[in-house]
């Protein structure tokens, strides 16, 4: 209590640089886990969103379109029909590589024909 005294009055924790510079480290670390919890969310949520797309029924649907835009649909054989069926489930990735190739071929082969629009 002598020491204080000496200084000239009572101690403020407002006035000490040490105990500011420790809360404004602490702000700055909560601060950060925020953001690394707001970005983890964000990738959760992405990663969902990408699940979400490759998902079998989804892929199957886009396929089934595709190939009926196309005009394939009604011609696929019975084992084709099986494949585009399994595909979706057995590789969702392939799946969607596939379906966007039939996507592309498609447009690509519409500017060819005749009397088609450019």
């Amino acid at each position: 209590m002598h020491l204080l005294a000496d200084v000239g009055g009572v101690y403020d924790p407002d006035a000490d640089a040490v105990v500011q510079d420790e809360l404004a480290a602490a702000a700055e670390r909560e601060r950060d886990r925020q953001l690394e919890d707001e970005r983890r969310r964000q990738e959760e949520e992405a990663e969902a969103a990408r699940r979400a797309a490759l998902a079998p029924d989804v892929l199957r649907h886009a396929l089934l379109s595709t190939l009926a835009r196309t005009g394939l649909l009604d011609g696929l054989s019975e084992d084709e029909r099986v494949a585009v069926d399994r595909l979706p489930d057995s590789d969702p990735a392939a799946a969607l590589a596939v379906n966007a190739l039939l996507a592309r071929a498609h447009e690509a082969g519409a500017g060819l024909r005749p009397g088609a629009a450019p």
